[in-house]
């Protein structure tokens, strides 16, 4: 059937013009006569005036002028974080793998300084995700758990993953989370997003025991009874919170006194009696 010509265009004139409309936006407007080498170079410092300002005194001064010091210096000589690592020497651990974060910063503090960085040496990762699964590999190869730290909502869920793996393989690790539940205390906004009011619920569901301590006397015992929970069979990840203010507060010499570490007593499986059995044999 013959095409109508109403309204049709010659398909090489139509590329032809479509090509020429391209060359004239990205290129300059050369006379006729005049070689393209001698208009480029000229074109090319006149766009470059146009577009490259100068920078300011305020960029200059930004980028070269020393960061202004920190104004939110907080330091005290007995926080409560020292008595939680005494807690948690206790237990035997030797690593504690954590991307630092600002809601445990009391706590890496104290292994770092108070603990001389030893059982529990702190191993500095880049995700939480990682950390949980080097505790993982740890527990299998060692038979005993190893600790890890995550940042409030956003440092537990990051790690969910290997928590996950290691509650599917019955394997326990031990996840000290840090929170501010107290509005009062949160620094910033950035601490009013990453709190909660029940930080381990997120992952409850796969995960044996949790507690959030409110005391360190409370802290103590819940961190001695869960590490016994991770390590009964059948074996899984156990979550204690450490709360900000329980970590940075100062602990007088009175109260100091008054705390004691639990001691750990291991859960004993049932065995028969090995006297009776060669009587029946």
């Amino acid at each position: 059937m013959p095409s109508s010509k109403k309204g049709s265009i010659n398909r090489r004139r139509f590329l032809k013009g479509a090509a020429a409309g391209a060359a004239a936006l990205v290129g300059p407007a050369v006379g006729p006569g005049v070689p393209l080498a001698e208009t480029a170079p000229a074109a090319q410092a006149a766009q470059a005036r146009a577009v490259t300002p100068l920078p300011g005194p305020g960029l200059v001064a930004a980028e070269t002028s020393p960061p202004a010091p920190r104004a939110d210096v907080y330091t005290t000589d007995r926080p409560g974080s020292d008595f939680m690592l005494d807690v948690l020497k206790s237990l035997g651990f030797e690593y504690a793998a954590a991307n630092p974060g600002s809601t445990f910063r009391a706590l890496h503090e104290s292994i770092i300084n108070y603990g001389g960085n030893k059982a529990p040496e702190l191993l500095t990762c880049c995700h939480e995700e990682s950390s949980a699964a080097m505790a993982h590999g740890y527990a299998k190869i060692e038979g005993k758990p190893m600790m890890i730290m995550a940042h409030g909502t956003v440092g537990l869920q990051h790690a969910s993953m290997a928590i996950y793996n290691a509650y599917a393989d019955r394997v326990p690790v031990y996840i000290v989370l840090g929170n501010i539940a107290d509005g009062m205390w949160r620094r910033s906004d950035v601490e009013w997003t990453h709190a909660v009011q029940d930080p381990a619920a997120m992952v409850r569901d796969y995960t044996k025991w949790d507690d959030s301590p409110i005391s360190l006397r409370q802290f103590a015992e819940s961190a001695v009874r869960a590490y016994k929970i991770a390590t009964t069979p059948p074996m899984g990840p156990v979550v204690i919170t450490a709360d900000g203010i329980l970590q940075e507060e100062p602990v007088s010499e009175e109260d100091r006194r008054r705390l004691h570490v639990p001691k750990l007593s291991q859960t004993t499986p049932p065995a028969g009696d090995a006297a009776a059995v060669a009587d029946i044999v």
